[in-house]
């Protein structure tokens, strides 16, 4: 048998020792750091080391409608996540009987001075006139940024049939600064969307998937170029009778398709501002849903817009974007 000098065994325990003593630092150094990134409540942590802004979480909508009169306007409130001590301050200025827009604003400080703000708007409306949805078509183009400086002035929301076209940062400022996104196909193309089934929902696709790289999220509300009851779909599909076919399948597929009964005729009627706002205000449906067509790539039209969002809530209207659960203006299908 090999024999080993006892200073080898005692030059391995002394390594294996070393070893020991050195994961156990490590160990010990990975647990400091560890306990380091995860912020807990207690006050030493939150005095020495937190940086991080409160979290506030709206109750309810963002944008509120209130008919005056009618009772005290009471907040929702907000929900507040934070990992220290966080003290909350809410400013209102809403007046329940006098029409207006106001603004509540919350600020959240926690006690090393970190502040979030967040704000929600109050329009309190002398009565409840009826709903317009103000929808934009055939975008985005050149005029659809100075389109969302209007509504952002107002603080209306729209909702916009998006194509193929244009800036993605667009379509991106719409959905953040909460307008609704639907799909208009990506094409525009009425000889060729209307050619075949296939062909409408392989230009539908595209456009959907634009849509959902841009702001991470799916949409199933569509309107169809020329809307449910054009005839000009008859030239292009064979006879077949495409739209009845369509209307029936996009539904099949879990869409939500949307028509409009209100027609600013900037389409080809006029291309006069003052006609677009008189086309828009004198047709507007008391007591009742108004779904307005208007398009973001015709410059005079979105000049029209400022002036009847104030027509709207003078006259007590509430503006809307249009969900899947809205009404949706169907037209009679002629092909």
């Amino acid at each position: 048998m090999k024999r080993f000098h006892p200073i080898f065994f005692i030059g391995c325990l002394v390594i294996n020792i070393g070893l020991l003593v050195a994961f156990i630092l490590v160990s010990v150094s990975a647990s400091v750091v560890a306990a380091q990134e995860i912020p807990d409540r207690h006050d030493d942590y939150c005095a020495e080391y937190d940086d991080l802004a409160p979290v506030i979480e709206l109750k309810g909508e963002d944008n509120i409608n209130f008919v005056a009169n009618t009772r005290e306007y009471v907040d929702e409130g907000v929900n507040i996540i934070d990992y220290c001590n966080t003290e909350l301050e809410t400013i209102s200025n809403v007046d329940s009987k006098t029409p207006g827009q106001y603004r509540v604003k919350y600020i959240a400080k926690d006690q090393m001075g970190n502040e979030t703000i967040l704000r929600r708007y109050v329009r309190v409306i002398p009565e409840w006139n009826g709903t317009i949805y103000l929808t934009f078509d055939d975008g985005p183009g050149i005029y659809t940024d100075a389109l969302l400086d209007v509504l952002a002035r107002y603080n209306v929301k729209a909702t916009f049939f998006v194509t193929g076209a244009g800036d993605d940062a667009t379509i991106l400022r719409e959905y953040q600064e909460g307008h609704a996104i639907a799909l208009h196909t990506w094409s525009h193309d009425y000889s060729y969307v209307y050619s075949s089934v296939d062909n409408y929902f392989a230009d539908l696709s595209m456009i959907s998937e634009r849509v959902k790289r841009i702001t991470g999220e799916e949409t199933k509300m569509i309107r169809f170029p020329g809307g449910s009851s054009n005839t000009v779909s008859a030239r292009y599909d064979g006879g077949s009778h495409i739209m009845s076919t369509l209307a029936r399948e996009v539904e099949r597929r879990g869409y939500t398709y949307f028509d409009w009964n209100i027609s600013s005729g900037d389409a080809g009627g006029t291309n006069n501002t003052n006609e677009v706002y008189s086309r828009v205000v004198n047709n507007l449906f008391e007591g009742g849903s108004s779904v307005v067509l208007q398009h973001d790539v015709k410059g005079f039209s979105v000049d029209a817009v400022a002036s009847i969002i104030e027509y709207g809530l003078s006259h007590g209207y509430v503006f809307e974007k249009l969900t899947p659960s809205s009404f949706t203006a169907h037209h009679g299908i002629n092909n």
